[in-house]
């Protein structure tokens, strides 16, 4: 004869008292914690999604009153994206660069942030591939996706330097690149949510702004 284990009769008491207290509650505010119930299971944290772009390095050089970046980016796209765009579905890479300044204190604090927006799309009857700076409207055609990142493996970027901020402040650039899934069509940014192969971000790196 089979005898229960605590862990059964333990399992038993905790259905019984969430039945009881469903039961008990309001049919309307059942319906709510159902659905804040149901909406935490969502949203639990998941596992991590071997991450596919990274900064391989980088470095920033302060001339006159410019900062010119020039960082190495490493990128590459499988799964439900790689599908998703063999099937005309432009995805848009996000690269987002952050200025810091040192403080007296010796952290530092953001005092400026730029955005590069680059639309890359599959063209199915030329069988090529695009890349579109959404900023100045310039657009690389490339025969395969491979040309494609070994193209914007090579990032420069040269912004102004803020007014305020002096060649003698200690500066840092922080850099990071992600898939912008907010920029999906509406159903697929739905979907992206929730697949992990949809997260695609790098780590922020960071380096010192330099003077020649």
């Amino acid at each position: 004869m089979r005898h229960a284990r605590p862990s059964d009769y333990n399992f038993a008491v905790g259905l019984s008292l969430m039945h009881n207290l469903l039961t008990s509650l309001m049919p309307k505010w059942r319906r709510i914690f159902i659905a804040a119930f149901s909406l935490g299971a969502l949203w639990l944290p998941a596992t991590p999604a071997l991450a596919d772009f990274t900064i391989v390095g980088g470095q920033s050089v302060l001339s006159g009153n410019t900062i010119t970046t020039s960082a190495r980016l490493g990128l590459a796209i499988s799964g439900e994206p790689e599908v998703a765009l063999s099937k005309g579905i432009g995805l848009t890479l996000v690269i987002r660069s952050h200025l810091y300044r040192a403080s007296l204190a010796s952290w530092y604090f953001k005092i400026a942030e730029w955005e590069d927006q680059l639309l890359l799309e599959h063209h199915s009857l030329s069988n090529r591939y695009t890349l579109t700076n959404l900023g100045t409207n310039i657009t690389e055609d490339f025969a395969t996706l491979a040309e494609t990142f070994d193209f914007l493996g090579q990032y420069t970027q040269a912004v102004t330097l803020p007014s305020g901020v002096s060649a003698n402040d200690a500066l840092q650039m922080r850099l990071q690149v992600s898939l912008s899934r907010s920029a999906l069509p509406g159903p697929l940014k739905l979907v992206a949510l929730v697949l992990k192969d949809w997260r695609l971000a790098s780590d922020w790196e960071h380096w010192k702004v330099t003077t020649p």
